[in-house]
């Protein structure tokens, strides 16, 4: 731009007003016309934030080939079985979607065979030695600053140590009568971070002072205590840093061990500081309820909320301001070990020994602090962010960045073999050797963004698993969803469609829409999030056209039906677009900019925005009927038209023409080779090369929207679908659409593009726009959302807010606004079998307030003597009717030939917290609804007391007898508070065994859930069964008496989000056994006590008294372990070994387990010493009394013809032994390697 601004100031002064007006021949208005952010920069705004949510919606059968793995693995792998999921996470190196997919991998979503195929390897120990590698591997963040950070941090609170007693003290001090606030303030000789915890609580409430004092002294300890894993981390990142520096070098398995063992530590901190938290609450319910209660909403932990604060970028803490001082402590030691910002605040402060701030600030204030600390020292918060975006602070150098993708790239992949790194450009190959000989492995480039790349064929199978799970859109009409992605993630190019996407939910989708891609290419960014896989899709353009043709919607908004892109940017009324818009622009240059702003400031942009419309307009309405070829020579022409007119007629003709097509080549980015024929173009005309400059200056300057044609696809896609909202609401408005069809549409609409460039977090829904014209693009969109409120009923009207910063325009709601819009997004929002499409959308149920209304005068009496009544439940304006009958159980259902419909009918169900499903009937183009007593009883108040009202009314009538209703009466008022997203198990007892099953005809409600399992730590063959739904027949999910045993262990023992959902599920199916009845109850609870008793004793110390045939012993425990060992057939045997005192005797107990028969039954026994005091016989009774006392149950005791007595104990004295720490693993292990 440089050069054409020096060339037009030589050539300008001699153009005249009516060559200038003539330049533009009716095409443009006056608009500044500003090139934005790319498409790259654009996803990052778009689609960083995920976290949670994500985990909730993808997942896949794993198990034959779980099952298989299980068999191969037995034992040979420490932990194997325990952190299986890890070590799938692992292996799957290349498979990530930003922070939430992570977890998916974590919760083993790509399918096993994926994994063990892998650089065409199926290695076992591979597969184990992932197991031992972190559960969030690839959360790091790293850099020569951050490193800096965490040395600074460990040196400090090394020196600011104290006696661990005088802070136990100070804890422990409501145990003596005092407060933790006053007996800190007593304390003598406190250290930096304490003086200024005393200082900054004098003037708040006794409550929030002992609070605070306790969760920053958790803080402080845990902080001394390991000093030494950050220290760690920072001579971790040194030492990749030195290895970028060479052309050459090796990476050891037992270096990337040490690498994966510090990352691990710094994890391992958080969750101590929440185990501290946590036996600080209980020691004080302990000593005093009142205590416990006043302190405990200040100081337990919120893991969800912190899960979620660790990961939030900078623009989301001020969603969290409500999190407690627990939450915002665990939270600050997770987002440390993930890179989080919240994590980089929580480094900066307590590197000054602000530990006060962490807790007593709220994320965001905690943060302009933190920046504050930054700034001073002429750094960033996040020093990642350095250099970026203009700044030239700090800016990481390319080693920086190599030491960051190298340590990111180990955490994010399976490796147990040395690997040979060798420098080529801007990156590095890499190789593994065996026998002197070298095969390639990766290819690591060191971009702005690190990427690694990824294997075909493990691309192709994650293509082939999203295809295989696509959800079936059959019935619906496609082309509101399909446009809506073609103004945010879908493009053309070379005359085939194209997408791409991290995320498998996305591409499922977009597989739902276009079908199976023709062909496809992929790549692996190495992030600090991990290694995540990024893969292109491309479909004939026929596929789209497809779409459009068979659009009932389009036919009748336009009036005639189309049949391709272009011919329905074509049919589009721009001019009555952009008129429609104009009349509007009064009233939403309210909502232009920030509050702050003045008028002047939003008239500016609007002005600019509405210029951009404009252009838009009158080039889609100036090539309308042209084919990309002829618009192509349009523009040359009238390009051409404008070089003579600013030349003064002294380049004319051919050389005119010739220019007009260089001009065009120039603005398409062709800009080198342009230039030198505009040289030799100066030289043929014989006009100054000034001269010629300053035409293409000027033209390029003020007519860059006819040269780059922003009137093309990557332009013009922005436009089309708020377009087509802005006249589907318009006809609504005029009576010319149906208004709750226009409602659906437009959410159904915006909902998809907000899923593709958007942001769905609490209380907050942004849609993103950029590239060239974007405000006109955000303008309209904005215009639409305005068009819409005049749509809605008065309690449900919202504003939202256009901002932009550098090119980049944000559409956004929040507060009570983002409420309102939420609850339409959450009835329209795409769904499929009633699942909605996108995990982000799971965020709108919470705010929705169905309304539940009953026609009284529809109760009545059928032909077939059933009893049935009318029900219409209905949110944001928008209803449907379903039909209730009473005959063997409440059933509400609802039948459509509309398919759309029933989507809309579960949609509604499920906000009124009922679980429904869109199943197909038969080979007929019907779609039906249907919800029985057991899951109507788990919906909101409101429905189940109009379900009761109908019951009731049918009993007063004499149509129903009352015995029979009272069941369906009692469930109904007392309600299934089932927890949020469970759906309904199946709890019973068959022939005295506990059965647990969720059956499902839907595969994705069998996929997620088996997801949802595997991220508790249930796995697949062990702990639970599945089988996937076939023709029309349910599916189930099955979990076995060891897996419902193994969820309670992990409500007790488990840590972070897995002892969370084990307890929540835990809960859960012990509510469902209660609401079957007493004996199923009581089988639950105790599977489920067996299971939290497991590892909860231990031997050494163990006392107790037990009666052996009538006569009383005591037992004493002195110790004791187990180990394994091999049969002489070959059989792996496992060895109890304990040492007690029993009566006053004292001996070395020994109990050999093996498997015998058929079903390998476990089998376990023991003999009596001859020459033990009193002989066998007392030998016996007293080994007898210790297997009682350690499992509750008496042995077996068999005496033979030779005078031998043999002790032997069963799967239930296993299942007693288990609930001993030294021996719970053991046993755990061996029941793996023999099942």
């Amino acid at each position: 731009m440089g050069v054409w601004r020096r060339h037009r100031e030589a050539a300008s002064a001699g153009l005249s007003a009516t060559a200038l007006y003539s330049a533009y021949h009716g095409l443009y208005s006056e608009a500044v016309v500003s090139s934005i952010a790319s498409a790259v920069a654009l996803a990052e705004v778009g689609q960083f934030r995920e976290a949670v949510q994500y985990v909730q919606k993808a997942a896949k059968a794993l198990y034959e080939a779980a099952k298989e793995v299980f068999e191969q693995v037995k034992v040979t792998a420490q932990r194997l079985v325990e952190l299986f999921v890890e070590a799938v996470t692992r292996v799957l190196a290349w498979a990530d979607e930003h922070k939430a997919y992570l977890f998916l991998m974590a919760a083993g979503v790509v399918a096993l065979s994926v994994a063990l195929n892998l650089w065409g390897l199926v290695e076992l120990e591979k597969l184990a030695y992932a197991a031992s590698a972190p559960f969030v591997a690839g959360l790091a963040d790293v850099g020569e600053k951050t490193a800096e950070r965490f040395k600074t941090l460990a040196e400090r609170h090394e020196r600011w140590r104290v006696d661990e007693n005088v802070v136990n003290e100070v804890i422990n001090a409501p145990l003596n009568g005092e407060r933790p606030y006053l007996k800190l303030a007593k304390s003598p000789n406190l250290p930096k971070p304490l003086v200024e915890l005393r200082k900054a609580l004098a003037s708040r409430d006794e409550v929030v002072q002992d609070a605070a004092v306790v969760a920053v002294l958790v803080l402080y300890k845990t902080l001394v205590k390991n000093a030494g894993a950050y220290r760690e981390w920072a001579e971790v990142y040194h030492w990749a840093r030195g290895l970028v520096k060479e052309r050459e070098f090796t990476v050891k398995v037992e270096e990337v061990k040490r690498l994966r063992g510090a990352h691990r530590r710094r994890e391992e901190v958080a969750e101590e500081a929440r185990r501290e938290l946590n036996s600080v609450l209980a020691l004080y319910a302990s000593h005093s309820r009142d205590l416990y209660e006043r302190l405990r909403p200040h100081l337990e932990v919120d893991v969800k909320k912190a899960e979620e604060l660790a990961e939030v970028r900078r623009n989301e803490l001020g969603n969290y301001s409500d999190a407690n001082m627990g939450t915002k402590a665990y939270a600050a030691f997770l987002s440390v070990a993930r890179g989080g910002i919240y994590g980089h605040v929580a480094m900066l402060l307590v590197g000054e020994g602000a530990l006060a701030d962490v807790v007593l600030l709220t994320p965001k204030g905690a943060y302009e602090k933190a920046d504050r600390i930054a700034n001073a020292r002429g750094e960033t918060v996040d020093p990642s962010y350095s250099g970026r975006r203009g700044r030239s602070v700090g800016k990481p150098s390319w080693e920086d960045r190599a030491a960051s993708a190298l340590l990111r790239y180990f955490l994010g992949r399976a490796v147990n073999e040395d690997l040979v790194f060798r420098r080529v450009g801007e990156g590095f190959e890499v190789f593994r050797t065996y026998g002197g000989v070298e095969t390639p492995v990766d290819v690591l480039k060191i971009e702005e963004v690190a990427r690694s790349k990824a294997g075909e064929e493990e691309l192709r199978r994650f293509v082939e698993e999203a295809k295989r799970t696509a959800p079936d859109l059959l019935g619906l009409d496609k082309a509101p969803q399909y446009v809506a992605w073609r103004a945010t993630d879908v493009s053309t190019s070379e005359g085939r469609i194209e997408a791409a996407t991290a995320h498998p939910w996305q591409l499922r989708w977009y597989f739902s829409l276009l079908g199976g891609p023709k062909s496809f290419r992929g790549r692996a960014n190495v992030t600090k999030e991990s290694i995540k896989p990024v893969v292109t899709a491309y479909w004939p353009r026929e596929r789209e056209d497809q779409i459009l043709k068979n659009s009932r919607w389009l036919e009748q908004l336009l009036g005639r039906r189309v049949e391709s892109w272009r011919e329905l940017v074509g049919a589009i009324d721009w001019r009555w677009v952009l008129e429609r818009v104009e009349r509007l622009a009064d009233e939403l240059k309210p909502w232009i900019g920030p509050e702050k702003w003045d008028d002047a400031e939003r008239e500016g942009l609007a002005r600019r925005a509405l210029g951009e419309l404009a252009l838009l307009a009158h080039l889609a309405e100036a090539r309308r009927g042209i084919d990309d070829d002829k618009w192509r020579e349009e523009r040359a022409k009238r390009l051409a038209r404008a070089v003579e007119v600013l030349s003064g007629g002294r380049i004319a003709g051919n050389y005119a023409d010739s220019l007009a097509w260089v001009i065009i080549r120039y603005a398409e980015e062709y800009k080198k080779k342009a230039m030198g024929l505009i040289e030799s173009l100066a030289e043929k005309v014989g006009v100054s090369r000034e001269e010629v400059w300053g035409v293409v200056d000027f033209v390029l300057s003020d007519m860059y929207c006819l040269a780059r044609d922003c009137a093309r696809d990557a332009v013009v896609r922005k436009f089309v679908a708020p377009a087509l909202e802005l006249i589907m609401l318009d006809k609504a408005l005029n009576k010319k659409f149906d208004r709750e069809e226009a409602l659906l549409n437009f959410g159904k609409m915006y909902a998809t593009a907000v899923a593709g460039d958007g942001t769905v977090w609490r209380r907050l829904v942004e849609l993103v726009v950029g590239g060239e014209l974007g405000g006109g693009a955000a303008l309209l969109r904005l215009a639409t959302l305005h068009m819409l409120n005049q749509l809605l009923p008065d309690e449900l009207k919202f504003n939202a807010r256009i901002y932009v910063k550098r090119g980049i325009y944000r559409i956004t709601a929040t507060g009570e606004n983002t409420v309102k819009l939420m609850r339409l997004l959450a009835v329209s929002a795409p769904s499929a079998g009633g699942e909605y499409l996108s995990p982000k959308f799971n965020e709108f149920v919470k705010e929705a307030r169905v309304e539940v209304q009953l026609d009284k005068s529809s109760i009545r009496l059928t032909d077939r003597g059933r009893v049935a009544a009318d029900l219409t439940i209905s949110e944001a304006g928008v209803a449907v009717k379903y039909n209730i009958y009473l005959h063997d159980a409440v059933v509400l259902q609802f039948v459509s030939s509309d398919r759309s419909r029933a989507e809309l009918a579960a949609r509604l169900l499920r906000l009124a917290g009922v679980s429904a499903e869109v199943k197909k009937e038969g080979g007929r183009d019907v779609w039906y609804v249907i919800a029985t007593t057991d899951k109507l009883a788990a919906g909101r108040k409101e429905l189940r007391n109009t379900l009761a009202e109908v019951v009731r009314e049918a009993i007063a009538r004499g149509w129903m007898d009352a015995n029979k209703a009272e069941g369906w009466l009692e469930k109904l008022e007392r309600g299934r508070v089932l927890k949020e997203g469970w759906p309904e198990y199946l709890v019973r007892l068959v022939e005295g065994a506990l059965v647990v099953r969720f059956n499902s005809t839907n595969s994705g409600n069998i996929e997620w859930e088996m997801q949802r399992l595997r991220q508790m730590g249930l796995e697949v063959g062990k702990h639970f069964t599945v089988k996937m739904p076939e023709g029309g027949r349910d599916g189930y999910v099955y979990i076995r008496r060891e897996g419902l045993a193994h969820a309670a262990w992990l409500s007790v023992r488990g840590e972070g989000e897995r002892q969370r959902l084990a307890a929540e599920f835990v809960e859960y199916i012990l509510q469902r056994a209660k609401e079957e009845g007493g004996e199923v109850y009581e089988k639950a609870e105790e599977i489920i006590d067996e299971g939290r008793a497991r590892g909860s004793l231990t031997l050494e110390g163990f006392e107790k008294k037990v009666e052996v045939d009538g006569r009383e012993h005591e037992v004493k425990v002195v110790g004791g372990g187990a180990e394994f060992d091999e049969g002489r057939s070959g059989e792996l045997l496992l060895r109890i070994k304990i040492t007690a005192e029993v009566d006053g005797v004292r001996r070395d107990y020994t109990i050999t387990y093996s498997r015998l028969g058929r079903d390998k039954a476990a089998v376990g026994r023991a003999y009596a010493k001859a020459d033990a005091p009193g002989g066998r016989e007392a030998d016996a009774e007293r080994f007898s009394a210790l297997v009682k006392a350690l499992t509750g149950r008496e042995p077996k005791v068999y005496q033979r013809s030779d005078g031998t007595i043999e002790i032997v104990c069963g799967r239930e004295h296993l299942e007693g032994f288990r609930r001993f720490a030294e021996l719970a693993d053991a046993i755990e292990k061996w029941l793996e390697g023999n099942m």
